[in-house]
């Protein structure tokens, strides 16, 4: 499969000294820009901005999308007005996690999703079974996140509105530009998207607005950081979605997302199956402070020389001065400040085998800012 640049390249690889690079959902981002720890301390203080355009978007439309979205989504959006969102899952049928993400209502008839990871032919067959069409909008389209204290000031700075409500969406003409801004982030801010060709031309603005706030381009390892101490988990990175029609793993808890399931909404696929064995999954979600300044990402986790579990994403926290992990560990282990080792691989830096605490950690590692979207 073949790896695209984001319509922000030329701007991104201008800015990255040391040619760091990764890929996500089939997107070539920066990891770094010189230093990840440095960005996502600047998520807290000043303000950041970051390429999002590998996100995932498909644009549903046509008579009955919003019931076909009420019977694939586990939060029912026939509650939306045009400019509002909702997070949700959808399931397979056997009521594991296929995937996550923000469903947006554009019209009575128009909807936009967006999620970390693409499930395109899954979401074309719900189309198309219910005369509805269905559009990949990915390549058409960036979008850069603005993070940090003072993004509501660079947007202002810009000329653009800041009173967008949390899982808002508001569509502008700005200075030649068809502008779409968002909140739908965990991490406070905003997200702003424009078509492709037009990418370049935010980005020269938005970083001239923020300059008096001491913005700074962020990659993808600063947005591992943030999502770890905000206890975020993400499809690809931290877990396989369910791909199996009828495959039983990841259920919504062990992965931490079943806040995004609302019980009361009664008609989603897989809804039968995930009561049926909810609560029942050994392992959940969790997280672990490591005694060490060393990330342990994928590791058996151990309680009394047996292994109880892993880790998932492992970061090193500026702000905990620790590293620090997302983890999936039996439920019965998972009382915070429970005590458990972890045996990193050895490496060039550290050849011989050894043991480091990691103590449970109720989630998030840190507090959200007020007004995240939910």
């Amino acid at each position: 499969m073949s790896v695209r640049f984001t319509p922000f390249h030329s701007r991104t690889a201008a800015s990255n000294p040391f040619n760091r690079w990764t890929a996500r959902n089939d997107s070539t981002l920066p990891i770094d820009f010189g230093d990840a720890t440095a960005e996502a301390l600047c998520a807290r203080t000043r303000v950041t901005m970051s390429d999002i355009s590998w996100r995932w978007r498909v644009v549903i439309q046509g008579a009955s999308a919003c019931d076909m979205l009420t019977r694939v989504l586990t939060r029912d959006p026939r509650t939306l007005q045009p400019g509002q969102s909702i997070k949700a899952l959808w399931l397979n049928d056997g009521g594991a996690v296929r995937g996550a993400g923000v469903v947006s209502c554009l019209a009575s008839d128009k909807f936009l999703l967006t999620s970390a990871a693409s499930d395109l032919a899954w979401m074309a067959a719900a189309a198309s079974l219910s005369g509805n069409a269905i559009q990949d909008v990915t390549a058409d389209e960036g979008g850069l996140a603005l993070a940090g204290p003072y993004a509501a000031q660079t947007l202002q700075s810009a000329g653009l509105p800041n009173d967008i409500e949390p899982l808002g969406l508001r569509k502008i003409f700005w200075r030649g530009l068809d502008l779409t801004i968002t909140r739908w982030g965990e991490h406070g801010g905003y997200e702003l998207w424009c078509k492709a060709d037009d990418c370049p031309i935010l980005w020269d603005r938005v970083i001239r607005a923020g300059a008096a706030f001491g913005i700074q381009a962020a990659g993808i390892a600063a947005s591992d950081i943030l999502d770890v101490e905000a206890g975020v988990p993400r499809p690809n990175r931290d877990y396989a979605c369910a791909a199996d029609g009828f495959g039983r793993d990841p259920t919504p808890d062990s992965v931490g997302l079943e806040s995004l399931i609302d019980t009361a909404h009664a008609i989603f696929n897989g809804r039968a199956a995930w009561m049926a064995n909810r609560s029942k999954s050994k392992a959940v979600l969790i997280g672990v402070e490591l005694e060490s300044e060393v990330p342990a990402s994928f590791t058996p986790l151990q309680f009394d020389k047996k292994i109880v579990g892993n880790t998932l994403t492992s970061v090193y926290s500026p702000l905990l001065r620790r590293a620090i992990a997302l983890a999936r560990i039996d439920r019965s282990l998972s009382k915070d400040g429970m005590g458990l080792t972890v045996v990193p691989p050895v490496s060039l830096e550290s050849p011989e085998p050894r043991e480091i605490v990691a103590r449970v950690r109720s989630l998030p590692f840190v507090e959200s800012p007020p007004n995240i979207p939910r």
